[in-house]
């Protein structure tokens, strides 16, 4: 199939042969954003050798955290490298897309184990029911996670129907389970407001941020029970949470808007601060979050009735 002519800037993105292009139109993604979320991946990744070097416990309760942490800094690496879309070639993007949105699904429910793990070994609740939480919120984990990976599965067990894309574009998989499966395309948002190759489902997928939503709430709820007992303060759990509520809240990104190709300089720039300011403010959220969940491990593991297990 050939591409169709495309000279306008309110497509961002063509076809050729079922793969996108990206067109060299698109707008300059910003230095100073760029280095933002470098700042945030490198950021997650020093407290990830941090946790690995200082923390006592091991196996489930440490990877728990530590997935968060590996996820968040993968995800922040892809924007940066975004901007590099016409050095790096599309189709390691593309993939790099596709493991950005499975790795997040399936990191983000392991913090509700963690927590309750943490309060029931810090002895913020009693130990049986300490244990009993930390099963059902495993147990919860382990469901979120086999349904992502059995979506995944399903893709390669049975063939997806076929749907037209329209406007003259290659057909594309029906369904909104698969992540990896089905087709990814540039969002044109992104590459129009900020010039970053962003890769998204063709079709939106659902639940991709239950986990993320659950993880913010069970912190909440835990952060008060950290607060409430008589461990030192300041909370810090607490505190972690409501940094990612606030970053979330105000890093909600506007509707997009086309572009007006011969607006000025000033407005282009107020257009990419739009999505990129937003969306640093969410993940600069999420990296004082998990900062503040690795300073409640801390100070939880020096208290002496700091328990070994709670399984």
């Amino acid at each position: 199939m050939k591409a169709p002519v495309q000279s306008s800037m309110a497509e961002a993105s063509t076809w050729t042969d079922e793969q996108p292009v990206l067109l060299s139109g698109a707008a300059h993604a910003s230095p100073l954003a760029t280095a933002g979320y470098v700042i945030v991946s490198v950021g997650h990744l020093a407290l990830l050798c941090l946790h690995a070097s200082t923390a006592k416990a091991d196996g489930l309760f440490f990877l728990a955290l530590a997935s968060a942490e590996l996820a968040l800094a993968f995800e922040a690496a892809i924007y940066a490298l975004g901007s590099l879309g016409q050095v790096m070639g599309l189709a390691i993007l593309t993939a790099a897309g596709r493991f950005r949105l499975l790795g997040a699904a399936i990191a983000w429910p392991w913090l509700l184990p963690w927590a309750s793990e943490l309060g029931c070994r810090s002895g913020v609740m009693s130990h049986s029911v300490g244990v009993t939480i930390t099963h059902q919120t495993f147990c919860l984990a382990c469901v979120l996670t086999g349904f992502f990976v059995l979506s995944e599965a399903s893709l390669v067990l049975r063939c997806k129907p076929l749907i037209s894309s329209g406007g003259g574009g290659p057909a594309v998989e029906a369904g909104c389970l698969p992540l990896l499966g089905g087709q990814f395309r540039l969002d044109k948002a992104d590459l129009q407001d900020t010039g970053r190759a962003v890769f998204v489902p063709a079709q939106p997928r659902q639940g991709l941020y239950i986990g993320s939503g659950l993880a913010l709430i069970c912190h909440l709820l835990f952060g008060l029970a950290f607060a409430s007992s008589a461990l030192p303060q300041p909370p810090w759990l607490l505190c972690g949470a409501v940094c990612a509520l606030v970053g979330r809240w105000l890093g909600q990104v506007p509707a997009f808007k086309a572009r007006d190709d011969e607006g000025d300089l000033a407005m282009q720039r107020r257009l990419l601060w739009r999505r990129e300011g937003p969306r640093l403010i969410c993940r600069f959220g999420e990296l004082l979050w998990i900062g503040c969940c690795l300073l409640e491990l801390q100070r939880a593991e020096a208290l002496p009735e700091w328990l070994p297990s709670c399984w």
